[in-house]
């Protein structure tokens, strides 16, 4: 077949050749004539052949003769040259198959003298492997015994690592119980928070319409101002109440907006929880990883001390908030007292104006003049007074305005109410998921409690009995336990499936429903677009057969075209290297030929020399325990992989906790990320990279932007890392909890 391939690529290159000129040449096929004479036949190297194949050797030497002469009667055949390549590409089959039918009958004989030879072989090292499996039974006999009394030691482990399971199992289901106490605490505070906003809301609805009540009661004595000087007086009194409340309802605002930022703080701490929770019931799966469990759950602890601390230092805020509103009730007081006042300094002026009106109409002498200036001073009076019902109006208005803004947030309100009630009832739901999840795991923990109870029996058996059954009795009766232990098996996965299809089935109705028309669109698009890739194809391969085609017929009328020689043409480059890669794996099949001929050689010395058989065995034996050591050493490297992962984890967790910064490595380089737990968004973080010196420097990032002033303090200044994040997290954590000044 490679001198069949040679001589077709010698032919496509004097082809190419014949292209590149000018003018049409003649193809000269004198070296395929002289490769199909019959002299010129590849000899095959001698081998061992069968008798029997004889005939059909002569048989097919017979054909290829008359397949010979029938080309050389062919090359005289005035047909043309078209029949002529046929012809002679149908020889090169011919004897390509008759090689290849050769080379099979003589693989075929020597497979069938090395089956014989290993056949041989095998029923040798199957009796000495009798001998050993007798002696093997004795010495199984031994182990037995002893596995025996390693089993009665192993149960006893195992009831004592059952009934520390069982401890471990109460204190779990407490904390559990505890947690799910705290979280109803948690949903009655939420509800009692509701209540009170509700009530809040109600009482600024009641403000409101006081307020406008108010503001026409002002709209009537503004009217009636020029009339009487002591109504605007008391208006102008239920302005300033009017302004004083306005800043109470700001102060009720600010400690409503507090109140809702604390409710969002608990709102992450509950969280927390949750994440807390998920990673205790992933520890309660391994039973080896208790006691690193029980550390995370201190730690857990502490941050609960931490949490009433927080809990103490809003206590303390309440305390000075009360302080506050006692302060302002005092106010709230002294404006009384000062309201009292003033309606008597404006009794003591209504007794002025009457001694006024009593000096006008006296039977004194009343000069004009003083006449015309008492009209002045009223006139500027009146012009005062509609300036200072002008300014009143634009106050009405910005009141007005504050109201509808008090009113758009009071909806914004609402709207988180109603976002916090939908978050309290995904929480419900996921409760339920993990109740669900509990369970499964108490059906699995029963059913490997009945695995180990059938394996205790299994391997319970007295001697009696053992001496009585015979092996096929004892092969059956093991397979009816393990067939009884495979249906129950069975039957609890058909249950868990079940069961999980049934939360799929609750989770799609749960989720929302997915546009159709879009999907259909798109899946509409991807059908059109492969219908044209396909047409594109197929047009492609005409065009390439079209191509073929003209090329063999000779359509092409090279006077009339040119053709040129790229410098550097790529295609030829492609040719040399895949040239010299066809090389270079030739070359490696002849070294593995090489290699394999000495195995086999090495191989039929082994089979020929006395002892193989046992040391055969003996390899074999050496194989298994190895692999079997290989399939333990992987098992307990893959076993402290997901310890250390666990561990690993933990500790990342704990130092989340304690720390508040969370630190992920990006890249394969030294480039780190740290994100803050009291964050605004997950977008907030610090790119840190370490230089080779092991020196910290901080990259620059959006984030990073917005602390200038503490970088410059604490990295320009002091060069301090652990100061920098300190007062970072100081600063974090108060825009979380928002003091009121």
């Amino acid at each position: 077949m490679d001198e069949i391939r040679s001589s077709l690529d010698n032919i496509m290159a004097r082809f190419n050749d014949s292209i590149t000129h000018s003018a049409p040449k003649k193809l000269v096929f004198d070296r395929l004539s002289m490769s199909f004479n019959d002299d010129s036949v590849v000899t095959v190297p001698k081998k061992r052949r069968i008798n029997d194949n004889d005939s059909l050797n002569g048989s097919l030497n017979t054909s290829l003769n008359a397949s010979n002469t029938s080309l050389s009667n062919s090359f005289n055949d005035p047909a043309g040259p078209w029949q002529t390549r046929k012809l002679r590409a149908e020889l090169i089959e011919t004897k390509a198959v008759v090689a290849q039918l050769q080379d099979q009958l003589a693989q075929q004989a020597k497979d069938q003298m090395a089956a014989v030879a290993h056949a041989e072989a095998k029923a040798d090292a199957l009796k000495e492997q009798c001998d050993y499996t007798s002696a093997k039974l004795l010495d199984l006999e031994k182990q037995l015994q002893v596995a025996r009394k390693r089993e009665h030691s192993a149960r006893q482990e195992i009831n004592r690592a059952q009934a520390e399971i069982e401890e471990q199992k109460l204190k779990f289901e407490s904390a559990l119980t505890q947690a799910a106490q705290e979280k109803l605490q948690l949903e009655d505070d939420a509800r009692e928070v509701q209540h009170c906003i509700s009530n809040e809301l109600s009482e600024y609805k009641r403000m409101s319409e006081r307020l406008e009540l108010q503001l026409d009661a002002n709209k009537n004595e503004l009217n009636r101002i020029r009339r009487r000087h002591d109504e605007y007086k008391a208006n102008s009194a239920s302005y300033d109440k009017l302004q004083m409340d306005y800043e109470l309802q700001q102060q009720s605002l600010d400690t409503a907006n507090a109140r809702i930022k604390e409710l969002e703080f608990e709102i992450q701490s509950y969280n927390d929880w949750k994440e807390v929770t998920k990673t205790s019931q992933a520890r309660l799966l391994s039973v080896p990883e208790l006691q690193a469990e029980v550390d995370r759950l201190r730690t857990h602890n502490k941050h609960l001390n931490t949490l009433i601390g927080d809990k103490l230092l809003l206590e303390e805020k309440v305390h000075d908030y009360k302080t506050r509103l006692d302060r302002e009730e005092g106010a709230r007081a002294e404006a009384a007292a000062l309201q009292v006042k003033l309606t008597h300094v404006e009794q003591e002026l209504k007794e002025w104006i009457k001694v006024a009106q009593d000096h006008c109409l006296a039977n004194t002498l009343v000069s004009p003049l003083a006449l015309r200036t008492r009209i002045e001073q009223l006139l500027q009076d009146d012009i005062v007074r509609v300036a200072e019902k002008g300014s009143a109006d634009a106050e009405s208005k910005k009141t007005q305005a504050a109201l509808l803004e008090l009113q758009q947030q009071c909806a914004v309100y609402l709207k988180n109410i109603e976002d916090m009630n939908v978050v309290l009832k995904r929480h419900k739901s996921f409760r339920e998921r993990l109740q669900r999840k509990l369970l499964i795991v108490c059906k699995e923990r029963d059913f490997y409690k009945q695995l180990l109870e059938n394996f205790d029996k299994d391997m319970t058996m007295t001697n009696a009995s053992t001496a009585e059954m015979t092996n096929d009795m004892q092969v059956r009766y093991r397979v009816e336990v393990l067939e009884r232990t495979l249906t129950g098996y069975k039957e609890m996965c058909s249950t868990l499936e079940r069961e999980m299809q049934t939360m799929r089935q609750q989770e799609s109705l749960n989720e929302p429903p997915v546009n159709d028309n879009g999907y259909d669109g798109v899946k509409r698009e991807l059908d059109t677009l492969r219908l044209e890739n396909d047409r594109l194809r197929r047009r492609k391969d005409e065009l390439e057969l079209e191509l073929e085609h003209r090329c063999l017929r000779g359509d092409f009328n090279m006077g009339n075209y040119k053709v040129l020689h790229m410098s550097e043409n790529p295609a030829s480059e492609a040719y040399e290297a895949t040239k010299n890669v066809v090389e270079k794996l030739q070359a490696e099949i002849v070294r593995l030929k090489h290699r394999n001929k000495k195995l086999e050689d090495e191989s039929e010395q082994t089979q020929t020399g006395g002892g193989g058989g046992g040391g055969l065995t003996m390899n074999f034996k050496e194989v298994n325990q190895l692999r079997a050591e290989l399939e333990s050493a992987n098992g307990r490297l893959k076993k402290m992989k997901e310890c250390f992962k666990a561990a690993s984890k933990e500790f990342r967790d704990v130092c989340y906790m304690l720390l508040g910064y969370r630190i992920d490595r990006v890249g394969s380089n030294s480039h780190y990320r740290i994100s803050s737990m009291y964050a605004e968004s997950p977008d907030d973080y610090l790119s840190i990279s370490v230089n080779e010196s092991n020196c910290l420097a901080l990259l620059e990032s959006p984030y990073s932007q917005t602390l200038k002033p503490a970088i410059d303090q604490q990295l320009a200044a002091n060069n301090s890392f652990p100061a920098f994040f300190a007062a970072l997290t100081l600063e974090l954590f108060q825009r979380a909890t928002v003091t009121i000044t």
